[in-house]
């Protein structure tokens, strides 16, 4: 009798233990995604990375996927098709590729490409507006720590002056040219042509046109706007530092200047 029971308990273990196999195997999607659940619950909002801890995030091993920007880091996995595996921003993955996002390095990533240091001021700018992209589309999850967060998570001197830099660069913009500058044209045959388009000055497109104006010395004023020499206003703006060329119908959107 002895060995019969134990006969019995050894198949009554065997069976249990190929029952709880089958429902690991059955359910393996639903297990996964509890513990992704709970591993995403646990990072929270302001969690600090280390750089091994993120390339877990590179949807290699699970399918979420961490971008760093500036040593920010935001949930894209909504966006993978655009940055999964194989995709075109897969780089910007699971490391800070941040330089790449002025630059288009895309190919192969490397450490360096954290370093935005050699960016220009202007390139900087439009770096930070790239993370406030980011910021609106995307979770925030928290920082890397390394060039741009000490290890309390705090900014390194080194983002205060990629910060600094990108501030100075808004506000040369603030302080240049009043009104955006005309494209202009020299053709040996017919002299200076200038003409205002909806992209004309800053290369970005808005709303009105403008019309071509000459912009004028101001002798008390350093302003930049002083060094233009064509500028598009709006038409129904008026300024008397901005006069309508010789011979150039004050409406239209392009003028010949003869050669002096």
């Amino acid at each position: 009798m002895t060995f019969i029971r134990t006969l019995f308990l050894h198949i009554l273990v065997v069976a249990v233990a190929c029952v709880c196999i089958s429902l690991l195997i059955n359910n393996y999607a639903q297990f996964s995604q509890y513990f992704n659940y709970r591993i995403k619950a646990h990072i929270g909002a302001n969690h600090l990375f280390s750089e091994t801890e993120l390339q877990r995030y590179n949807g290699q091993f699970n399918e979420e996927l961490y971008l760093v920007i500036l040593g920010h880091v935001y949930d894209v996995s909504k966006g993978a098709k655009h940055y999964g595996p194989g995709e075109a921003y897969h780089m910007f993955v699971g490391h800070d590729a941040s330089r790449a996002f002025i630059t288009g390095e895309f190919e192969q990533y490397n450490d360096s490409l954290s370093d935005v240091s050699v960016l220009t001021d202007d390139e900087l700018q439009q770096l930070f507006t790239w993370k406030e992209f980011y910021d609106k589309t995307y979770p925030y999850l928290g920082k890397i720590r390394g060039r741009y967060f000490d290890d309390g998570g705090r900014e390194t001197a080194y983002l205060q002056d990629i910060r600094a830099r990108a501030t100075k660069s808004v506000q040369a913009t603030r302080d240049g040219p009043k009104y955006p500058s005309c494209n202009v044209e020299w053709k040996a045959q017919h002299g200076t042509r200038v003409w205002c388009t909806n992209r004309s000055g800053t290369g970005r497109d808005r709303q009105w046109v403008g019309r071509p104006r000459k912009v004028l010395p101001d002798a008390g004023s350093d302003e930049k706007r002083a060094v233009q020499f064509c500028a598009c206003l709006p038409e129904d703006v008026t300024d008397a530092l901005y006069v309508t060329f010789p011979n150039c119908d004050e409406h239209t959107y392009s003028c010949m200047i003869p050669d002096q």
